[in-house]
């Protein structure tokens, strides 16, 4: 898991640094044909330039979703959040929420161990590409609430379900399994056809320094 994280962010540097960069120097290049004399070719520019802005744009989607930068930069609640408006945008799903993370004494949402922040980020994201892609679900509902020191995490939507016996890898159940297992969680999944899946996960809310703190008492 680890390793995909690093790998995922790796492409997400690059397809930022280089080819949308690359796209965006092409852009002004054709911006500037834009104002050429001859029709044809300022209407062919226009045109090309429509195109590689929704190209820039699915681009930057895409990097969203191979390393939000929010959840580095600002943590796991606003990236939650950016991620539920984004999902509700972008596919017409109805999305409630309801997210009550610890906060810190300057109010700003507490942060936590780095790993379990991306697990739990990943389940969700996950948990709505399975209502969107597989059960044609209408609405869904997402909460997420810090008990003492355990994250509880529930996703529920109206789609159609599955029999959990005949799922297939296509539902990702195998890997939100094992990732929620390796930060020491445990993940149930309620779901039959006709009456829509409910995944919830309670994980450990480790601090974000206790990794360091153990490696120094170990030394």
């Amino acid at each position: 898991m680890r390793a995909s994280e690093r790998e995922r962010s790796r492409w997400a540097r690059e397809l930022h640094d280089d080819t949308l960069q690359e796209l965006g120097a092409l852009k002004l290049l054709l911006q500037a044909l834009e104002q050429a004399d001859d029709p044809v070719t300022a209407r062919t520019a226009g045109q090309s330039i429509e195109q590689i802005d929704l190209s820039i744009r699915n681009l930057q989607a895409l990097i969203t979703e191979l390393r939000p930068a929010a959840l580095d930069e600002l943590g796991l609640q606003p990236a939650i959040e950016t991620l539920l408006s984004r999902t509700s945008a972008t596919s017409g799903l109805i999305v409630e929420s309801q997210i009550e993370l610890a906060h810190a004494p300057d109010g700003a949402p507490a942060r936590l161990d780095p790993e379990l922040e991306i697990a739990v980020y990943r389940l969700v994201q996950e948990s709505l590409t399975n209502a969107i892609k597989h059960a044609h679900a209408e609405r869904v509902s997402v909460r997420l609430r810090q008990e003492m020191a355990t994250i509880v995490v529930t996703v529920s939507d109206d789609g159609s379900g599955f029999e959990r016996r005949r799922a297939d890898g296509g539902f990702g159940l195998i890997g939100m399994q094992e990732r929620v297992e390796l930060v020491g969680g445990r993940l149930a999944i309620d779901s039959a056809p006709g009456r829509g899946t409910t995944v919830r996960a309670e994980l450990p809310a480790r601090d974000p320094h206790a990794a360091t703190h153990e490696a120094g008492s170990a030394s």
